[in-house]
């Protein structure tokens, strides 16, 4: 774990990180600004979805917002590969970090894999290559030689920010290293059985016994503020895409662990759909969990709406990313979703 305190020490730092920006590649935790000091606001970006050989205007928008700090939920390059040397993922992330230094991007970045940057569509725990895949991530995104990532399988972590007198903590899981095969649909293009079917198999798993153990010792540490961020969709039930309800049994877990949390609210950041919503439900403990699916940064295309019984209204198939503010001297954190041109276009608040 990491804590870092949000100071105006922050600004000194950044031009001893231009290089890193360049490059798309930031420590964990590394917090710069380019706007004005607020030493009591954070302002955290997040999308997914991003296909290295189409144009990405939506970075200007981004830009524009001044962020502290960018999400990357997965997708963040296209590099299927089905070929032990994982041509296709390298020539990927060569591309990607070619149009990263031309954007000139000036925040940091924290990203989380999903499956095509993991390597294959749809892919779990039987992908032949994903120690050579995972190596790849942790070189693109520049992860320092002692995270301990480098150290465990997968990729998942967390980081802690003291914002003002109120602390953040972001946790990022890894549902690509871990997780059983998917169970294909008795009826592929109906809806709500699209492509897979839940399975009931209690003995099935997305994070794994050592990932669902480190998640259980952080969920219980005492925070102000909790974002979990998840590539595949936890909430939704209507659809029948990959999501957390292909394994109903560990759904149920999750909320069950947020359920006897210390907090009254936690934020869900999920992307991969190809679709921006949100989606809201109440635990038994009258806990509210709201999940922000933004995607795609720059991979759209025509999609019918879809059965959405815990969703908060339509969801928005244009690219899209989403903005954070953490505000401690009036105790919210507002979740947005804008559009190519940084408008917003869905948003609600949460308050602790």
């Amino acid at each position: 774990m990491v804590i870092l305190l949000f100071s105006k020490f922050k600004l000194l730092t950044l031009y001893a990180l231009i290089s890193f920006f360049i490059s798309c590649a930031t420590k964990p935790g590394t917090i710069t600004s380019t706007g004005g000091i607020n030493l009591n606001e954070m302002k955290i970006g997040f999308g997914s979805c991003l296909k290295q050989d189409k144009a990405m205007p939506i970075f200007d928008s981004i830009k524009r917002d001044n962020l502290d700090l960018f999400l990357m939920i997965g997708d963040n390059v296209y590099g299927d590969s089905e070929r032990e040397d994982l041509k296709e993922l390298k020539a990927a992330y060569e591309k990607q970090e070619e149009n990263f230094r031309i954007m000139e991007l000036d925040f940091p970045f924290e990203a989380i894999w999903d499956d095509h940057d993991y390597g294959m569509n749809d892919a779990g725990r039987e992908y032949p290559y994903k120690v050579g895949s995972k190596e790849l991530f942790l070189k693109f995104w520049n992860i320092p030689m002692d995270d301990i990532r480098r150290f465990r399988e997968g990729l998942y972590f967390d980081l802690m920010y003291e914002i003002g007198n109120k602390t953040l903590q972001i946790l990022f899981l890894d549902t690509r290293t871990f997780r059983d095969s998917l169970n294909p649909s008795d009826n592929v293009g109906a809806p709500k059985k699209e492509r897979y079917i839940p399975n009931e198999d209690s003995s099935l798993t997305i994070l794994g016994k050592n990932q669902w153990e480190w998640l259980g010792e952080k969920i219980i540490q005492p925070v102000d503020y909790r974002i979990i961020a998840s590539s595949i969709q936890f909430l939704p039930i209507g659809h029948g895409w990959e999501s957390w309800n292909n394994f109903p049994h560990e759904r149920e877990k999750l909320i069950n662990m947020i359920d006897n949390s210390e907090l009254d609210q936690t934020l869900i950041l999920s992307g991969d759909r190809h679709r921006g919503g949100i989606y809201k439900i109440k635990t038994n403990n009258n806990k509210i969990i709201s999940e922000m699916t933004s995607s795609s940064l720059n991979a759209s295309f025509p999609n019918k709406e879809e059965y959405g019984p815990l969703r908060v209204g339509g969801t928005y198939i244009e690219e899209n990313y989403g903005v954070i503010i953490m505000n401690s001297t009036e105790n919210y954190m507002s979740v947005s979703l804008k559009n190519i041109n940084g408008e917003t276009v869905k948003s609600f608040t949460i308050e602790n």
